[in-house]
Order: structure tokens, then sequence, then C-alpha cells
């Protein structure tokens, strides 16, 4: 068995890391379903159609001070703008990220930012997009 320790995984922006992150998934890859059933049939009969790579969420520590990662996320939802050079590690070497060689316009949309504060605990920042395009995996190694 490989499993992977969380600890080793991060959030960059191309190079640089998104301090703070503590968590990140991809919540689900799907495929569409498309029903191709007919008169006469019996049963239901499915077909596939296009992948959606879903939903991408990370949360952790809010630091306003994270010009070249926080900040440049805030700014991506603020102003509409596509992020392509994301890459979500899940060791040193290998990361999920957008397959900008195969689709050029594939990315990640930032749909919400949802900042917390706790008095007795340190400030919150929650990330939440939506995959437009492919994504793969990429091994560095």
């Amino acid at each position: 068995m490989s499993f992977k320790a969380g600890n080793n995984a991060k959030v960059t922006l191309g190079s640089d890391t998104v301090v703070g992150m503590g968590t990140w998934e991809l919540p689900g890859i799907m495929t569409d379903l498309l029903e191709s059933t007919a008169f006469g049939d019996t049963a239901k009969q499915y077909m596939t159609g296009l992948l959606d790579y879903g939903d991408v969420n990370f949360s952790g520590l809010y630091d306003p001070a994270d010009t070249t990662g926080q900040a440049v996320l805030i700014s991506a939802n603020l102003n509409n703008s596509k992020v392509n050079v994301i890459r979500l590690y899940v060791d040193n070497t290998t990361y999920w990220t957008p397959n900008v060689t195969e689709v050029s316009a594939a990315g990640m949309l930032i749909q919400s930012i949802a900042i917390g504060m706790d008095k007795s605990g340190l400030a919150t920042i929650k990330f939440s997009g939506k995959c437009t395009g492919p994504w793969v995996l990429t091994s560095g190694a």
C-alpha cells in the first residue's frame, strides 16, 4: 500500500504556496450519464457523456499578508478571473492541476470565500471553486 500522509500536502499558485492552508479536497470527479432508453426497452439504458471535474475546496488560517497566495485568490474571486496555475499537492512532488496542455481554458473559478473569526482561536479562511476543463494528476518525480 502507498498511503499518503496529509501533512505533506499543500496548495500552491505556481511556485507560490498559499500560506496557512490545512485542508484541500476534490470532492467528486463525475461523468454525465445520458439516458439512451428507447420504446420497447424493458430497462433503462445509459451511455456516458462529458467528464465534470467537480469542485475544489481548501481552507486554513487567514493571513492578509499573503500577497502571492490568499490575496491573489481573493482578487480572482472579486474580478471573476479564472485561476489556471493552482496545484493541490498530495506529497512533495505529485499534484492535481488544471490540464492547460490539453485544454488551454482549463482552470478553477473561485465561487466563494469565507473568512471566520473566533474569540478563542485563529482567523480562518475557506475557498470554494469550480473546476473548468480537465484536470490531471502530475508527478514531478
